[in-house]
């Protein structure tokens, strides 16, 4: 039997990125060229998988590369433990053996285990996590002088440096801006408000210091080419429910997988989707994530609530008009005042995005599916 096609659990595999060309390729020149850039995306919107891509194309161009994931560091140590497992992850041969050494300068005792697990016998003060983080941003300056290649540094969940506080923006400034010949810088995050506080604010070091790729919906045509082609090789065909799933999960990359992924474990050995199929697999997926959705329901407090209510209300699923309209703002018991101020905080923290013309759209289709069809608790 056929395992199901359909990725939900963890970033792709470079050649299945589905119609990102265009970002791939502009990356990969940015990095060649020896210009850092930054790469914002909603959560789930494939990102990870993006710099999977741009290492992988960067590596056959010749350069070094080392991926470090920022996610969850709430202290200097946190960063440096993440910069270690990276390097110790992406040099081969002499220059890992070199690198054992190097290390032990801040590190004589050991680390077992990836960063997010491991134990370390002497965690490191902040005095010391500060010297040791200023030897690991050198280390390209000693890739070149040891190995005769740049390297591409991919810093991936970049906006958690906002939680380690402590100048960490101004450290990693101090020493990338002079490694104009022996490096790029390709920052990443999932939080487009925080990385546009990061690289947007002038009060912040790091200032102007990358160019911007925001990271959009995937296009309609590439996702029904991706499925329906994925369902052909495992034998079924997808037809009519083609339409509504692409119609539900608004371009959303994983959503979309999820709904796939679904849609192909309800349809039969050699059978067509059609809509009876995708409203059994819709039903199911929605039913499977109402756990998670009153969670992330109650996290919101009571006026957050109102926005996103509001403003999946004025979404395709709810029929209602924007969200500042006079009958919005009475339908969910809002000041304009309010609404705004909501409004802003939730664009900051990637909860809902910008749709043109002044409007605003909740990122999750599903999320907002979920609250406009009155899933969701009382507000």
């Amino acid at each position: 039997m056929t395992g199901n096609p359909f990725v939900i659990d963890s970033p792709v595999a470079p050649e299945d990125l589905i119609d990102r060309e265009a970002e791939a390729e502009r990356l990969g020149a940015l990095a060649e060229g020896g210009h850092n850039a930054r790469l914002s995306a909603p959560r789930r919107f494939g990102k990870t998988s993006l710099l999977r891509r741009v290492g992988r194309d960067a590596d056959l161009a010749g350069m070094a590369t080392v991926y470090v994931d920022f996610f969850g560091a709430l202290t200097l140590d946190d960063v440096v433990a993440r910069f270690e497992f990276a390097y110790e992850s992406a040099l081969r041969g002499p220059l890992a053996r070199w690198y054992a050494g190097f290390r032990r300068r801040w590190r004589p005792s050991i680390r077992i285990g990836p960063p997010e697990a491991s134990v370390e016998v002497r965690p490191l003060s902040d005095d010391d996590a500060t010297r040791a983080l200023l030897e690991l941003l050198e280390l390209p300056v000693h890739v070149l002088e040891r190995d005769g290649r740049r390297t591409l540094a991919m810093f991936d969940e970049f906006q958690a440096v906002l939680s380690v506080g402590a100048g960490l923006d101004g450290l990693i400034r101090s020493r990338i801006q002079q490694h104009g010949d022996v490096a790029s810088y390709l920052f990443a995050g999932s939080h487009p408000g925080l990385m546009a506080e990061l690289f947007g604010s002038r009060e912040r070091p790091l200032y102007g210091q990358a160019r911007a790729l925001v990271l959009g919906p995937l296009g309609d045509e590439d996702l029904a080419a991706y499925i329906g082609e994925r369902f052909e090789r495992s034998g079924k065909r997808v037809d009519s429910a083609l339409a509504p799933l692409l119609g539900l999960v608004q371009g959303h990359p994983q959503r979309a997988m999820l709904a796939a992924h679904h849609l192909w474990e309800r349809t039969p050995e050699a059978a067509r989707a059609d809509e009876a199929t995708w409203s059994s697999a819709s039903e199911a997926m929605l039913s499977e994530l109402e756990d998670s959705f009153e969670r992330i329901w109650e996290d919101f407090s009571t006026n957050e609530r109102r926005v996103m209510a509001a403003v999946a209300w004025g979404g395709p699923w709810g029929g209602g008009s924007s969200l500042y309209a006079k009958s919005t703002l009475e339908r969910f018991r809002l000041s304009k005042g309010t609404a705004r101020d909501v409004r802003g905080a939730l664009l900051r923290r990637g909860e809902i995005e910008h749709a043109g013309q002044g409007r605003v759209r909740i990122v999750d289709p599903l999320l907002e599916a979920w609250i406009a069809t009155g899933r969701r608790s009382r507000w």
